[in-house]
């Protein structure tokens, strides 16, 4: 069975060279109206392995912040373009009791937002779009969910899903083993040559299988 791995990075990393190895990628955006500032170099990187192959599929990814509005406008005139090849990814987390109580609303916006930026719904559900979200630990912001993929982090053993988010676990397409320190080793590598970050197991999914799951090749 294969497993795809590929790396989450961000202005905390340094930008992308030739050292990253994985077929897929995921880096951020922006966080609220904050611009990731290795964003022009990653982006253009990122873009230009697509085009030659070396990637089969790019995530770019927003955190969620209450005046989602502005989340999307950024998220969109950063990227500049929809191409067909790249998927957003909205990043639901508290930030250490920063965001609380139930945001369904707010993420759900941004969420189908993003999506009619993308193209037509797919039968009815958001294109183009995935959600990454701790059940366990961030279980009240998000009650409400859409028919979307998700990333699903926990470190050094597999998600756990309460009763109330099986829906989450039917639609899960990766999960984030590890931090960079936490979870990894062995076969799970902590990041890619001496990067160590945030790290992504779709497991049972080869790069193309990862493609379709995520929307790619719908248009």
């Amino acid at each position: 069975m294969t497993d795809t791995l590929f790396a989450d990075i961000s202005e905390w990393q340094p930008p992308l060279d030739d050292s990253y190895p994985y077929e897929w990628l995921s880096i951020r955006s922006n966080d609220g109206t904050y611009r990731d500032r290795n964003w022009s170099r990653n982006w253009d990187t990122a873009r230009r392995w697509l085009d030659s192959g070396r990637l089969r599929g790019l995530i770019v990814y927003v955190v969620y912040r209450p005046n989602w509005r502005d989340c999307l406008d950024v998220h969109r005139s950063m990227q500049g373009e929809n191409r067909p090849d790249v998927v957003s990814m909205v990043d639901v987390e508290s930030w250490g009791g920063q965001i609380v109580g139930d945001h369904s609303a707010g993420v759900n916006r941004l969420v189908w937002g993003i999506s009619d930026w993308r193209g037509p719904h797919i039968d009815g559900r958001p294109r183009r779009v995935i959600g990454y979200w701790n059940p366990v630990a961030d279980r009240g912001l998000w009650r409400v969910r859409p028919s979307i993929g998700f990333i699903v982090p926990s470190y050094g053993r597999a998600p756990r899903f309460p009763a109330g988010v099986q829906d989450v676990r039917r639609q899960m397409i990766a999960h984030q083993y590890t931090d960079g320190t936490v979870g990894c080793g062995g076969s799970l590598p902590c990041g890619y040559g001496s990067v160590r970050c945030d790290m992504n197991a779709a497991n049972g999914r080869d790069a193309e299988e990862l493609r379709i799951a995520t929307g790619i090749g719908a248009d």
